[in-house]
Order: C-alpha cells, then structure tokens, then sequence
C-alpha cells in the first residue's frame, strides 16, 4: 500500500498534470479602440488547452485584478503555464528619483482610475507592483502586453491608426498620487517572457479589428506556425512600421528556446497543416531567404476593397546596381509581376538609408489575402510579360527563363507582406 502510494504522489506532482491558465483582460471596448476584439483573437490564438480567466472593461477593475493575480499566485506551481495578456490604454508618469533608470514609471490604465487633479493619478497597475505580482507566481509566465509603453511593463489613448495613448487626464503631464510598497521594487521574478507591444515613449497603435500588435501576432502565428519566440519578435516587427514590439531583455526564458507551439495552440495547428515544401519551389526559396527589405503599406493599411489605391513602400540598403521587382506569389510557384524598377531615394529609417514606393497600384477582382514580395538584384530578371497574367514556373522552365533557376544561387534581398482585397 506504502508503494502504491508513493507512485500516485509521484503522479500527482507530473507535469503531466499540468495547468495551462490564461488570464485575459481589456480595458478599452467600443470607441475606437476594440480591445474586445482583442479578447476574442487571444483565444483563438491561445486555444482549448487553456483555462480561461476574462475580465471585460466593466470587470478589470485594479482592485479585482490585484484580487485574482493573489488567487492565481496560490493555485499555480512551477509546472504550470501562466498567461497574462492586457488591451487597452498605457501611460507613465514622471517619478523625480532614481528608483527607475529612466525617472519615470510605466502603467496599465485599469477602469477603475482617476484623475485627482488635472494631472494626479489613482487606481493604475505600475510596472513595479505587475512585476511584484508576477514573482509571487511559480509557474512559468507569459506576459503578452498591447498597449503604450509596454515593453518595460514587464497602451497610451489618440485617431484611424488610433494610438492607445492615455489622455483621461487632457493632455498634461501626469503624476502618480498614491504610495507605492517598497517590496515592488524588491521583486525578483523568474521563469518569465514578457513581450510588449511598444517601447518606453512609444503609443501602440489600434484599428477596427482590435490591436495592431495582437492582430500581427495572430498573423505570423498562422503563416509561421512553430517558431522560437526570437522568429516570433522578428516576424511580428517586420509587420509593423509605427512602433517597436519586443521582448524584454528582463525576461528570463531565453526567447530563442521557446517556442510558439508550447504556448500557442494556434501554431500546432498550423504545424500541422502546413504540408512538406519542396526545396526546388519558389515560395520555399523566398521564405527562407532572409527579410533585408521591410516592406510597409501606407498607414499600415492590409484589407483593401475593389479599386481601392494600394501604396507599397519598401527600405532597404543601396547597392551600385539594382533591379527592383515586387511580385505577387500564388501557391508555391505560380506568380505575378506588379511593378518593376520604382526610383529609389535616400532616405534613413528602421536601419536603412533608401527607399522607393509603388504607388496607385489596385485590386480589380477580390482575391483574398495575397503574398506580396519586394525583390532587390544586382541583374535584372527575365520574368516574360508576367503583368498580364499569372505566370507558372513550369511554363518558365519550358521557355529556359525560371525565375527559380534566375534566384538560386544569386544574390537578392527580398521583403513580405500580406495584403487582404475584397
């Protein structure tokens, strides 16, 4: 009996048995900001292997907030797996002393909040007291923040790319009014990943469909399926153009050996539906070359309607000679050409020192979400007379020009984006 015992508390303490809870909360529903919708994307993202923990704007509340990360703080171990995701607005006020590097603490507007004054503020989530909640969790955590300012919060509140920049005080410059516990700072926290949707004087950005960085995080899940969570940063900054998501360098699971499939269900369901590619295809060529060019839309616009005017702009590093092509793929060979050869500028941004736009170009039929690629070579291509219809790689094979023979093995720079027309 003493040994059937000792095997069920063996099993009993198995990560085996162990628990996947997701903690959701949103502060900012309706207007212009949607972070319900965000709501409803983190749980497809997350998927059924989770409990789910949702607090709506009416909900999230500091004082229940505090309430449930003290519950979780008692039912969870070191084998579970913890998820905090926050939507909504994010400010940081001014702190004059030297108990934060920058004089300044950051802070997750809660719905409870006030503005005491025009500029003093109550009932916010500082970075110290998260950070403080965060260490009193076992489990590993998953810290995933859309908001302004959020990538030291291991949002701010602005118009149509609409910044989440927080103004429930007008405009001025806010202070903190209430005391902070010593013990935040203190906080030591381990087994942590915290991604952030913008850095410390950024404001995140939000759309009709919800948040900017969380629809981008869906997107790259969805097309890349399982990756380390270093590709997932990568990926999801080469979507975004106005701010910087990132991963702490606080956190402390090293983001190049997490991967998205322990985390995301999302991702197991794209890993297995994404059938084997032929290293002989285009599509493989392309998606294996590394990103060089960041290819952006103007506004950061991806879903256009029939004839609505779509501007792609690309940077990228000049060469002495270069041909510049942007393509449009279909399925792992077939493509279209869209425009060739746009004059390029100097011009210094994300890293870069040109750039050059395409500019009126349009949808005539609605063809979903397309795969849009920005070439840069140093000889020009012989792609036939793709601008009138798709050209196959086999019919390219059978003329001596593929564009699959032309790239292997020559040096190219290549850029991606996903637009939608309907």
């Amino acid at each position: 009996m003493k040994k059937i015992a000792f095997i069920l508390l063996l099993l009993g303490a198995s990560p085996i048995w162990a628990r996947y809870v997701a903690f959701l909360t949103e502060t900012a529903s309706g207007g212009q900001i949607n972070s319900e919708k965000d709501i409803v994307t983190m749980k497809r993202v997350l998927g059924d292997k989770y409990e789910f923990i949702i607090f709506n704007q009416a909900e999230a509340t500091s004082i229940n907030i505090r309430k449930k990360f003290k519950e979780l703080a008692k039912q969870l171990n070191k084998d579970d797996t913890f998820v905090f995701y926050y939507s909504g607005h994010g400010d940081r006020f001014y702190i004059g002393d030297d108990k934060e590097p920058d004089h300044h603490d950051d802070f997750l507007v809660t719905s409870d909040f006030k503005c005491n004054s025009k500029t003093e503020v109550k009932n916010v989530l500082i970075d110290d007291e998260l950070n403080y909640f965060y260490s009193q969790i076992k489990a590993r955590k998953i810290i995933i923040i859309d908001s302004c300012h959020s990538s030291t919060m291991d949002k701010a509140v602005t118009n149509n790319s609409r910044s989440k920049q927080f103004k429930g005080c007008g405009d001025s410059f806010v202070t903190r009014g209430f005391y902070v516990n010593p013990k935040f700072r203190k906080a030591k926290t381990k087994n942590i990943l915290h991604f952030g949707a913008a850095n410390e004087k950024e404001s995140a950005l939000s759309s009709p469909d919800g948040g900017v960085f969380t629809l981008a995080l869906e997107s790259v899940l969805k097309e890349k399926g399982n990756i380390s969570f270093a590709k997932l940063e990568q990926e999801v900054q080469n979507r975004i153009t106005n701010f910087t998501p990132s991963i702490s360098k606080d956190s402390s699971i090293d983001k190049s050996k997490l991967y998205t499939k322990d985390i995301f269900t999302i991702a197991q369901t794209t890993l297995s539906k994404t059938p084997v590619q032929n290293s002989h295809d285009l599509k493989s060529l392309l998606e294996n070359k590394s990103k060089n060019i960041k290819v952006v839309t103007h506004k950061n616009r991806n879903r256009y309607a029939i004839n609505d005017k779509i501007h792609i702009k690309g940077y990228f590093n000049k060469s002495a000679k270069q041909y510049i092509y942007l393509l449009e793929l279909k399925g792992q060979n077939d493509f279209k050409l869209i425009a060739s050869q746009p004059k390029s500028i100097k011009y210094s941004k994300y890293g870069y020192n040109h750039t050059c736009q395409f500019q009126n170009l349009q949808a005539t039929t609605p063809t979903g979400v397309s795969d849009i690629y920005m070439l840069k070579t140093l000889k020009p291509l012989n792609l036939g007379n793709s601008k009138d219809s798709i050209i196959t790689n086999d019919f390219l094979d059978n003329a001596g020009i593929s564009l699959f023979k032309q790239l292997k093995g020559s040096s190219f720079e290549v850029g991606h984006i996903q637009i939608e027309t309907y």
